[in-house]
């Protein structure tokens, strides 16, 4: 078993057999008194029932957040059960002990073992477990049921025998709100900048145009001059572009806000807890 996982991380949890198969949920651990180190386990095998089975750890394999014994499922279910009302007894331990030593278990040890061995511990050569050699179990249950009291504390249906029990089931529920915050600021500023323009403007002016006529008759000339000098002299006029500027409004521009709605994918977790029933073999009763 792995060093790094602690007792408590071992209760509720399922004990596997060799073959893989599942044999019931650990209720209780027992720790050895030497290394403090899980030595022992309970395996509550049936539905709402009062007796736990006592297991050896040593020899175990993880399996995920499971253990696997060296054991048959039948050997796990047919070892004496032991009542998880009162402390377990010196014989008990003994009589648990005796039966995985003749299962194939861990040997026992001192003087009530049946091999007839002298007083003292015997180990089994085997450190597979993180600490667990037999010698220490009979602390490590005696320490282990220190436990008990807090389990059936929170487990009604250990404390007594009823006809019926109840369970409540609760869940979180997830209430998705919104809050208003500031997301910018919008200005708007005015400023002159300066265009080339580029138009054609008709404009006017006068020239000179010469007509010369003949005079038939003399008489007809009106007020006839001496010959000499002379000279007459008229204006000429033109036009010429004059570019002048005024301000007039042309345009006015408003801004105002509005309120726009757009959708947003919300993602999260939330809990809940599930109930699961369990029969003498683990599995879920047939009206469940």
């Amino acid at each position: 078993m792995a060093r790094d996982r602690t007792p408590a991380d071992l209760i509720g949890h399922h004990v596997l057999d060799r073959e893989g198969h599942n044999v019931g949920k650990i209720n209780q651990v027992y720790l050895d008194d030497n290394t403090d180190q899980p030595s022992w386990v309970s395996v509550h095998t049936g539905l709402f029932g009062r007796h736990e089975t006592l297991v050896p750890l040593q020899g175990s394999q993880p399996v995920e957040e499971d253990i696997r014994v060296p054991y048959d499922k039948s050997v796990v279910k047919d070892a004496p059960h032991v009542d998880a009302d009162r402390h377990i007894s010196p014989e008990e331990e003994q009589t648990v002990r005796r039966y995985y030593a003749e299962h194939g278990g861990p040997p026992m040890r001192g003087e009530e073992t049946e091999m007839g061995r002298g007083p003292g511990p015997q180990t089994t050569g085997r450190e597979d477990m993180a600490g667990g050699a037999a010698g220490g179990a009979a602390g490590g249950m005696a320490g282990g049921m220190a436990g008990d009291a807090a389990m059936r504390d929170r487990d009604p249906a250990m404390a007594d025998e009823r006809d019926d029990i109840s369970m409540t089931r609760s869940e979180e529920r997830v209430d998705i709100g919104v809050e208003r915050r500031e997301a910018g600021h919008a200005r708007m500023h005015k400023y002159v900048e300066t265009e080339q323009f580029d138009e054609t403007v008709p404009l006017h002016h006068d020239e000179l145009q010469v007509e010369r006529r003949p005079v038939d008759d003399p008489s007809a000339v009106r007020e006839p001059r001496e010959m000499g000098e002379d000279e007459q002299t008229f204006t000429l006029y033109e036009e010429r572009p004059v570019v002048s500027k005024e301000q007039v409004p042309v345009e006015e521009i408003h801004v105002r806000k509005r309120d726009v709605t757009r959708d947003e994918h919300v993602q999260g977790q939330r809990r809940r807890e599930r109930v699961e029933l369990e029969d003498d073999e683990g599995e879920p009763p047939a009206n469940a």
